[in-house]
Protein backbone atom coordinates (compact mmCIF):
# COMPACT_ATOMS: atom_id res chain seq x y z
CA UNK A 1 0.00 0.00 0.00
CA UNK A 2 1.32 3.42 -0.97
CA UNK A 3 2.17 5.82 1.81
CA UNK A 4 0.02 8.96 2.20
CA UNK A 5 3.05 11.14 1.38
CA UNK A 6 3.66 9.46 -1.99
CA UNK A 7 -0.06 9.64 -2.79
CA UNK A 8 -0.14 13.38 -2.01
CA UNK A 9 2.89 14.03 -4.26
CA UNK A 10 1.32 12.04 -7.09
CA UNK A 11 -1.93 13.98 -6.81
CA UNK A 12 0.02 17.26 -6.73
CA UNK A 13 1.91 16.53 -9.96
CA UNK A 14 -1.22 15.29 -11.71
CA UNK A 15 -2.97 18.53 -10.75
CA UNK A 16 -0.06 20.63 -12.02
CA UNK A 17 -0.06 18.92 -15.42
CA UNK A 18 -3.83 19.11 -15.65
CA UNK A 19 -3.87 22.91 -15.42
CA UNK A 20 -0.85 23.41 -17.75
CA UNK A 21 -1.96 23.97 -21.34
CA UNK A 22 -0.08 22.22 -24.14
CA UNK A 23 3.15 24.05 -24.88
CA UNK A 24 5.10 23.95 -28.13
CA UNK A 25 8.49 25.48 -28.68
CA UNK A 26 8.36 28.30 -31.17
CA UNK A 27 10.70 30.21 -33.50
CA UNK A 28 9.71 33.64 -34.82
CA UNK A 29 11.45 35.84 -37.36
CA UNK A 30 10.52 39.31 -38.54
CA UNK A 31 11.45 42.96 -38.92
CA UNK A 32 11.05 46.24 -37.05
CA UNK A 33 10.62 49.85 -38.15
CA UNK A 34 10.50 52.92 -35.93
CA UNK A 35 12.24 55.98 -34.59
CA UNK A 36 14.65 56.96 -31.83
CA UNK A 37 14.52 59.75 -29.26
CA UNK A 38 18.06 60.39 -28.14
CA UNK A 39 20.31 62.42 -25.89
CA UNK A 40 23.66 61.91 -24.18
CA UNK A 41 24.67 61.68 -20.54
CA UNK A 42 27.50 64.15 -19.91
CA UNK A 43 29.36 64.67 -16.65
CA UNK A 44 29.50 67.64 -16.04
CA UNK A 45 25.95 68.22 -17.25
CA UNK A 46 25.32 69.66 -20.74
CA UNK A 47 21.99 71.33 -21.58
CA UNK A 48 20.37 69.45 -24.48
CA UNK A 49 17.23 68.94 -26.51
CA UNK A 50 15.97 65.61 -27.82
CA UNK A 51 17.43 64.19 -31.01
CA UNK A 52 15.10 62.30 -33.37
CA UNK A 53 16.35 59.56 -35.69
CA UNK A 54 15.44 56.36 -37.53
CA UNK A 55 15.51 52.73 -36.39
CA UNK A 56 15.00 49.48 -38.27
CA UNK A 57 16.18 45.89 -38.15
CA UNK A 58 15.51 42.17 -38.02
CA UNK A 59 14.37 40.04 -35.08
CA UNK A 60 14.88 36.33 -34.34
CA UNK A 61 13.09 34.86 -31.30
CA UNK A 62 13.17 31.37 -29.82
CA UNK A 63 10.58 30.51 -27.16
CA UNK A 64 11.94 27.45 -25.39
CA UNK A 65 9.78 27.36 -22.24
CA UNK A 66 6.30 28.53 -21.26
CA UNK A 67 6.47 32.35 -21.04
CA UNK A 68 10.26 32.40 -21.56
CA UNK A 69 12.63 32.64 -24.51
CA UNK A 70 15.66 34.35 -26.01
CA UNK A 71 15.74 37.03 -28.70
CA UNK A 72 18.47 38.18 -31.09
CA UNK A 73 18.31 41.42 -33.03
CA UNK A 74 20.34 43.28 -35.62
CA UNK A 75 19.32 46.94 -35.89
CA UNK A 76 20.38 50.08 -37.69
CA UNK A 77 19.96 53.03 -35.31
CA UNK A 78 20.49 56.76 -35.44
CA UNK A 79 21.45 58.02 -31.99
CA UNK A 80 22.67 61.42 -30.93
CA UNK A 81 21.85 64.69 -29.23
CA UNK A 82 21.10 68.32 -30.02
CA UNK A 83 22.05 71.58 -28.29
CA UNK A 84 19.97 74.66 -29.11
CA UNK A 85 20.53 78.30 -28.23
CA UNK A 86 18.25 81.09 -29.39
CA UNK A 87 21.15 83.55 -29.41
CA UNK A 88 24.08 81.41 -30.59
CA UNK A 89 22.70 78.77 -32.97
CA UNK A 90 22.71 74.99 -32.53
CA UNK A 91 24.92 71.92 -32.48
CA UNK A 92 23.77 68.40 -33.48
CA UNK A 93 25.65 65.10 -33.35
CA UNK A 94 24.34 62.04 -35.25
CA UNK A 95 25.72 58.56 -34.56
CA UNK A 96 24.72 55.86 -37.04
CA UNK A 97 25.30 52.43 -35.52
CA UNK A 98 24.70 48.73 -36.06
CA UNK A 99 23.18 47.40 -32.85
CA UNK A 100 23.22 43.74 -31.71
CA UNK A 101 21.08 43.04 -28.58
CA UNK A 102 20.80 39.60 -26.98
CA UNK A 103 17.65 39.63 -24.86
CA UNK A 104 15.78 37.47 -22.40
CA UNK A 105 12.16 37.38 -23.57
CA UNK A 106 9.29 37.08 -21.07
CA UNK A 107 5.61 37.25 -21.95
CA UNK A 108 2.32 37.53 -20.08
CA UNK A 109 -0.82 36.00 -21.59
CA UNK A 110 -0.64 32.34 -22.59
CA UNK A 111 -4.18 31.58 -23.70
CA UNK A 112 -5.06 34.86 -25.37
CA UNK A 113 -4.20 36.44 -28.72
CA UNK A 114 -2.85 39.51 -26.92
CA UNK A 115 0.39 39.37 -24.96
CA UNK A 116 2.61 41.72 -22.99
CA UNK A 117 6.30 41.15 -23.74
CA UNK A 118 9.16 42.14 -21.45
CA UNK A 119 12.69 42.00 -22.87
CA UNK A 120 15.98 42.67 -21.07
CA UNK A 121 19.63 42.21 -21.91
CA UNK A 122 22.97 43.56 -23.10
CA UNK A 123 23.93 44.88 -26.50
CA UNK A 124 27.04 45.72 -28.47
CA UNK A 125 27.10 48.26 -31.25
CA UNK A 126 29.43 49.36 -34.01
CA UNK A 127 29.70 52.96 -35.17
CA UNK A 128 29.16 53.30 -38.92
CA UNK A 129 29.17 57.08 -39.24
CA UNK A 130 29.65 60.10 -37.00
CA UNK A 131 28.22 63.41 -38.29
CA UNK A 132 28.32 66.89 -36.77
CA UNK A 133 26.25 69.96 -37.57
CA UNK A 134 27.83 72.95 -35.87
CA UNK A 135 25.94 76.22 -36.24
CA UNK A 136 27.18 77.84 -33.04
CA UNK A 137 28.12 81.42 -33.93
CA UNK A 138 30.17 82.26 -30.84
CA UNK A 139 33.36 80.17 -30.52
CA UNK A 140 33.56 81.08 -26.84
CA UNK A 141 30.53 78.81 -26.36
CA UNK A 142 32.12 75.77 -27.99
CA UNK A 143 32.15 72.61 -25.90
CA UNK A 144 35.35 70.57 -25.75
CA UNK A 145 33.96 67.68 -27.85
CA UNK A 146 33.08 69.88 -30.86
CA UNK A 147 35.16 68.57 -33.73
CA UNK A 148 36.55 65.72 -31.63
CA UNK A 149 36.17 62.22 -33.12
CA UNK A 150 34.55 59.39 -31.18
CA UNK A 151 37.17 57.50 -29.17
CA UNK A 152 36.22 53.95 -30.25
CA UNK A 153 33.88 52.41 -32.82
CA UNK A 154 32.58 49.63 -30.55
CA UNK A 155 30.22 50.21 -27.65
CA UNK A 156 28.57 48.15 -24.94
CA UNK A 157 25.34 48.79 -23.06
CA UNK A 158 22.06 47.42 -21.82
CA UNK A 159 18.49 47.65 -23.04
CA UNK A 160 15.06 47.05 -21.54
CA UNK A 161 11.78 46.98 -23.45
CA UNK A 162 8.04 46.53 -23.12
CA UNK A 163 5.75 45.54 -26.00
CA UNK A 164 2.11 44.88 -26.72
CA UNK A 165 1.75 41.91 -29.10
CA UNK A 166 -1.26 40.69 -31.07
CA UNK A 167 -1.02 37.16 -32.48
CA UNK A 168 -3.12 36.53 -35.60
CA UNK A 169 -3.37 33.95 -38.37
CA UNK A 170 -1.19 36.05 -40.66
CA UNK A 171 1.52 36.83 -38.11
CA UNK A 172 2.45 38.62 -34.91
CA UNK A 173 2.06 42.40 -34.71
CA UNK A 174 3.88 44.29 -31.96
CA UNK A 175 4.24 47.85 -30.74
CA UNK A 176 7.35 48.19 -28.60
CA UNK A 177 9.24 50.75 -26.56
CA UNK A 178 12.91 50.22 -25.65
CA UNK A 179 15.37 52.11 -23.48
CA UNK A 180 19.05 51.93 -24.55
CA UNK A 181 21.84 53.06 -22.25
CA UNK A 182 25.51 52.86 -23.21
CA UNK A 183 28.11 51.81 -20.65
CA UNK A 184 31.03 53.14 -22.72
CA UNK A 185 32.02 56.78 -23.19
CA UNK A 186 32.03 58.39 -26.61
CA UNK A 187 35.11 60.45 -25.80
CA UNK A 188 38.19 59.45 -23.84
CA UNK A 189 38.04 60.85 -20.34
CA UNK A 190 41.03 62.22 -18.46
CA UNK A 191 42.74 63.89 -21.40
CA UNK A 192 44.24 67.34 -20.96
CA UNK A 193 41.77 70.21 -21.49
CA UNK A 194 38.84 67.74 -21.75
CA UNK A 195 36.62 68.17 -18.68
CA UNK A 196 33.99 65.47 -19.36
CA UNK A 197 34.28 62.35 -17.23
CA UNK A 198 31.14 60.84 -18.77
CA UNK A 199 29.82 60.96 -22.35
CA UNK A 200 27.41 58.09 -22.86
CA UNK A 201 24.57 58.06 -25.42
CA UNK A 202 21.02 57.18 -24.39
CA UNK A 203 17.96 56.49 -26.54
CA UNK A 204 14.31 55.56 -26.36
CA UNK A 205 13.24 53.49 -29.37
CA UNK A 206 9.61 53.23 -30.48
CA UNK A 207 9.05 50.52 -33.09
CA UNK A 208 6.41 48.54 -34.94
CA UNK A 209 7.27 44.87 -35.45
CA UNK A 210 5.93 42.09 -37.60
CA UNK A 211 6.98 38.45 -37.05
CA UNK A 212 5.96 35.06 -38.39
CA UNK A 213 6.43 31.52 -37.11
CA UNK A 214 8.98 29.32 -38.86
Amino acid sequence: MRSPTILIFNLFFVAIHAVQPDFRKEVNIGFSQGFTIGRAYFEPFVEQQFFYGYSGGIVLRYISEPQLGIQFECNYLQKGWREDSKDFGYYERTLEVLDFPVLTHFYIGRKTKARINIELGPYIDYLLKDTEKNRITDTARYNAYYGRPVYRNFGLGYTAGLAFALRTRIGIFELKGDYHHSLTNLFKAGEEEFPYRGSRPQAVIISFRYLVKI
